[in-house]
C-alpha cells in the first residue's frame, strides 16, 4: 500500500463514518485559528488506562487525516490545542502520527475534557 492509498482509504472512511470536529489553535475562548475537519472519536478501554500512561477512561482518541489539515498553521495539531466535539471543548494533551514511507498518513490525538 502506498501512502496515497492509505490516506485515500482513511479519507473515504471519514467521509462515510466520521464526525465534524473543529480544531482550534490558541485559547478555546479566543482561538487564533479554527479548522473544521472530519474525525473518528473513540473512548479508551480500561486496559488502556494503565498507571503513569496519562490516559483515563474519560479521555478520547481522535483520528484525523492529513488531507484535512491543509491550511493548518503547523504541520500537526499539538499539545495545548483544542478540539470542539459535539459543542464540547476538549484539550489535546498528546499527539502522534503514523507514517508510511516517511509520509504522514494518519494523525492521532488524545483529548481530555
Amino acid at each position: 500500500m502506498t501512502p496515497a492509498q492509505a490516506i485515500g482509504a482513511l479519507d473515504r472512511q471519514l467521509a462515510v463514518h466520521g464526525e465534524t470536529i473543529k480544531l482550534r489553535r490558541g485559547t478555546k475562548d479566543a482561538p487564533a485559528f479554527i479548522l473544521v475537519v472530519s474525525g473518528f472519536v473513540r473512548g479508551y478501554k480500561a486496559s488502556d488506562a494503565i498507571p503513569d500512561s496519562g490516559i483515563t477512561q474519560k479521555d478520547s482518541k481522535v483520528i484525523v487525516s492529513p488531507s484535512d489539515l491543509a491550511g493548518w498553521p503547523s504541520p500537526l495539531p499539538k499539545d495545548g490545542d483544542w478540539c470542539e466535539i459535539d459543542g464540547q471543548f476538549r484539550q489535546i494533551v498528546s499527539h502522534d502520527h503514523l507514517k508510511l514511507d516517511n509520509v504522514v498518513v494518519r494523525i492521532e490525538l488524545q483529548v481530555k475534557g
